[in-house]
């Protein structure tokens, strides 16, 4: 990560890079002297951050006694098993010996001594090697085995984490991740929407960002004194002192009352309870993690040397800088921000303002009417407990009736066909569909954006977000969307370009778009209401472009979407394969396509399908031809 450039980087990321570039700078990388290491088997429970008891954290097995009920389902939860210790119950990875090309870089992964290990260049002389300024070349940087001590993720994908051997306390991640649908390795950075021209640092550091978010009451613990690391967590992973606060008080209160029934009465230290709060301050406990800010200043070294401040029930924005793209707050001080660093926007903002990354929930949620001026929370659609735990959705949250709570007029019940111009019942009709459509970008996947808004005619023409009509209507034309937004709802129509006129947006999107617009069409060239909108056979050869992308999170997408096509191969599909097999695919699934006898559902000019059901490449190759190739990198 270019730290030194990124308004998220606390003072603790700093701190810790120059407290390991000065530990390191006695060694010089040209010795390359380094022997093997082979650490014991140990370090697998040692170098694990420890348990913090000192400041009211009690562990989630507290709970369970008196909260059987709720312990359960948030045991079932992904946010359970964020951060775990690296054991035959948690690695969902295949180490078995084979070894994965991180960038002309080895990694071998395997099992030895009851324990889960790697060996690769080694991680400390890497991260040293990141920190100079003249290039170094990694390939002459020695080999050496390490343990793998903890595991993050467990529901797309995994990765793990080894020790520093020259920075005790710190830990450092495998470049690597391992898809779990598809049980296979790939390079960390390949599995994140980056630009070509935005390669992270192989080297990561636990201890520093992924801390706050993935773990609980994480403190990284830096000795300012001795520049040492004495991390520790209140639980890995998030549990249930994440949301509702340090429950030593609590659990002492209510064991007194065990073995003294006269102390019954009200709750001198109860915990909290995030459904009772107001709509603010519940959504903020969310928001510690679903929510772009920085630590304010003062907090910066307190959080680096004694962890968060924060505590659920808090004004979370008294510790914390909330950030605002000037879009949704147009003040003199949000359109600084910006100014300084229009990068950072743009890898987590669409250019209107609207959220475009997984994981800035809050912030989509905090620009909407329904926030700043209604009550809705993510309480109002999501529970930790007795949810499914793929989105944690209480069972009316993904349905109108979450809307209708307060919408509930006619217009939007029993007429609600004049307010859509949908039939009744219709995914067009579906309030979430139109009003909350799936722009952010999250791991292999869209996600409805939290940022509740109407389709605009001015978003659509000026800025270039995906918008909700078209993300149904896949074969029409922005053009057809903009005027039939200014005859049904007597929206400004503005211009747009000659392509935009009449060329259907999918096929836009996919073509000629920025990787940003490319991934979001793409998924949707795979959701159902998309496919029943628009028809299916006039997206194969469009969706074969994307099969040779230079991303390959847009490839693995865009597969994902084609696998049930019988013109598509999806056992032979390898969207890790290399340049020239990629463009192979993409011929080969066109040339299918265009064998194929069977009668075309779509054709016209929008979808570049003569009516003789003729491919027109060479319109497909002029719309290539002015793709927007600007580098997109989506913070996810």
């Amino acid at each position: 990560m270019k730290t030194t450039s990124r308004l998220l980087v606390s003072v603790i990321g700093l701190w810790i890079h120059g407290v390991v570039a000065t530990a390191l700078a006695g060694d010089r990388l040209v010795d390359w002297i380094w022997p093997m290491v082979q650490p014991p088997a140990s370090l697998l429970a040692t170098n694990l951050p420890q348990a913090e008891r000192t400041q009211g954290y009690m562990g989630s097995a507290q709970c369970s006694a008196c909260h059987a009920e709720e312990h359960s389902a948030w045991h079932r939860s992904y946010h359970r098993t964020m951060t775990q210790p690296a054991m035959a119950e948690t690695v969902l990875g295949r180490f078995d010996g084979q070894t994965i090309d991180v960038g002309g870089l080895a990694y071998r992964v395997f099992r030895e001594e009851g324990g889960y290990w790697a060996e690769m260049p080694d991680p400390d002389l890497m991260m040293q090697a990141d920190s100079l300024e003249k290039p170094v070349d990694r390939r002459k940087i020695p080999r050496v085995r390490r343990p793998v001590v903890m595991t993050t993720g467990s529901h797309h994908y995994q990765t793990y984490w080894v020790a520093s051997q020259r920075v005790p306390g710190l830990l450092q991640t495998l470049p690597l991740v391992y898809l779990i649908s598809d049980q296979r390795w790939m390079p960390r950075d390949d599995a994140f929407l980056r630009g070509p021209e935005d390669r992270q640092r192989l080297i990561i550091q636990w201890n520093h960002q992924c801390i706050r978010c993935h773990s609980t009451a994480g403190n990284p613990g830096l000795d300012e004194t001795s520049g040492l690391l004495k991390t520790k967590v209140g639980e890995l992973g998030i549990s249930c002192e994440a949301c509702h606060g340090p429950g030593e008080r609590h659990v002492a209160e209510r064991r007194a009352m065990q073995v003294e029934p006269s102390l019954h009465g009200p709750p001198a230290y109860d915990l909290v309870n995030p459904s009772k709060l107001d709509h603010r301050r519940s959504s903020e406990v969310c928001a510690q993690c679903h929510g772009a800010y920085i630590l304010r200043p003062e907090q910066a070294m307190r959080f680096a040397t004694n962890g968060p401040a924060y505590r659920p029930g808090d004004r979370l924005f008294q510790t914390r800088y909330e950030v605002k793209h000037p879009r949704v707050d147009p003040r003199p001080e949000r359109v600084a921000d910006y100014r300084r660093n229009p990068a950072f926007f743009r890898e987590q903002w669409w250019d209107d303002g609207t959220i475009l990354a997984g994981g800035r929930e809050f912030n989509g949620l905090a620009a909407s009417k329904c926030f700043t001026r209604g009550t809705l929370s993510c309480a109002t659609c999501h529970t930790m407990h007795g949810s499914d735990p793929d989105d944690q959705l209480k069972p009316s949250g993904a349905t109108p009736q979450s809307c209708i709570t307060c919408h509930g007029e006619p217009r939007f019940t029993d007429k609600i066909s004049e307010h859509t111009h949908h039939r009744k019942g219709s995914e067009g009709s579906n309030c979430l569909n139109c009003h909350m459509p799936h722009t952010t970008y999250a791991l292999f996947k869209a996600i409805r954006s939290h940022q509740i808004e109407s389709p605009s005619n001015e978003r659509l023409s000026r800025y270039g977000t995906p918008n909700a009509c078209n993300l149904c209507h896949l074969d029409q034309t922005l053009a057809w969307t903009r005027d039939n937004l200014f005859v049904q709802y007597g929206q400004k129509r503005y211009p747009l370009t000659a392509e935009q006129e009449r060329i259907s947006a999918g096929a836009l999107w996919m073509l000629q778009g920025n990787a940003a617009q490319r991934v979001i069409a793409a998924w949707h060239t795979g959701w159902q209401p998309a496919l029943q909108a628009s028809g299916t056979n006039w997206m194969t050869p469009i969706q074969a472009q994307l099969l040779s992308d230079d991303y390959a999170v847009i490839r693995r997408v865009v597969s994902g979407a084609l696998s049930p096509n019988p013109d598509f191969d999806a056992a032979a599909y390898d969207f890790m394969a290399p340049a020239e097999t990629l463009r192979g695919g993409t011929r080969k699934v066109l040339q299918k396509w265009l064998e194929d006898v069977r009668p075309r559902q779509r054709t016209g000019e929008a979808v570049l399908i003569g009516s003789d059901g003729a491919w027109n490449q060479a319109e497909a190759d002029a719309l290539l031809g002015k793709r927007d190739q600007r580098s997109v990198t989506i913070q996810e």
